[in-house]
């Protein structure tokens, strides 16, 4: 019993040099944490951003033939596909339409209709820069994202057989715009 009342107590220079030591460490392991936090965000987001490329570029690939081809014509927010297009009434609904290379490339509608004997589609808006018979169009399922993307035919293809389709899709990171392009050959009939 005696063991304890001949205890000594801290000093308070002792209590203040603890405090010191416990800052010095737990400062940088709590801005450690921080970063670590703000850079698996960025990484998580570039993971999104070359998935949605991936999937796309996958699908491109993928597609038949009959999806790929020439505007015939357009208003609006309606485009008319080529005959091959076929299809019954609302066949392509929910499909995106994109303009690849020609008047208007760079544009993406959302088809809201489609009558499968006139192929014209109607589009979810109007058109910024109406497409005409000179731009290249291919059709490919509805991707809902937040990010924006472009999916065109690169310059400078060598045959009318086979295009070089390029999917670029932007995000920001540290306010800053960046991008993520895939590329891929695709034989076109």
């Amino acid at each position: 019993m005696a063991f304890f009342f001949n205890q000594k107590g801290m000093s308070l220079i002792e209590v203040t040099v603890g405090l010191l030591i416990f800052g010095v460490t737990i400062i940088p392991l709590l801005c450690m944490y921080r970063d670590g936090s703000v850079y698996a965000a960025v990484a998580g987001e570039k993971v999104a951003v070359l998935n949605l490329a991936r999937g796309l570029i996958e699908e491109i690939k993928g597609m038949p033939d009959a999806r790929l081809g020439l505007v015939q014509g357009a208003t609006g927010n309606t485009v008319t596909l080529e005959q091959r297009a076929g299809g019954a009434k609302n066949f392509y609904q929910n499909y995106n339409l994109a303009i690849c290379r020609g008047t208007g490339s760079g544009q993406i509608k959302k088809i809201t209709g489609y009558d499968g004997v006139t192929h014209q589609a109607v589009l979810d808006g109007d058109w910024q820069v109406l497409p005409d018979t000179s731009s290249f169009y291919l059709l490919y399922r509805y991707y809902p994202t937040d990010y924006h993307y472009t999916i065109n035919v690169v310059e400078g293809d060598t045959t009318d057989l086979t295009k070089t389709l390029q999917v670029t899709v932007y995000y920001t990171e540290k306010n800053q715009e960046r991008q993520v392009s895939l590329t891929t050959e695709r034989l076109v009939r």
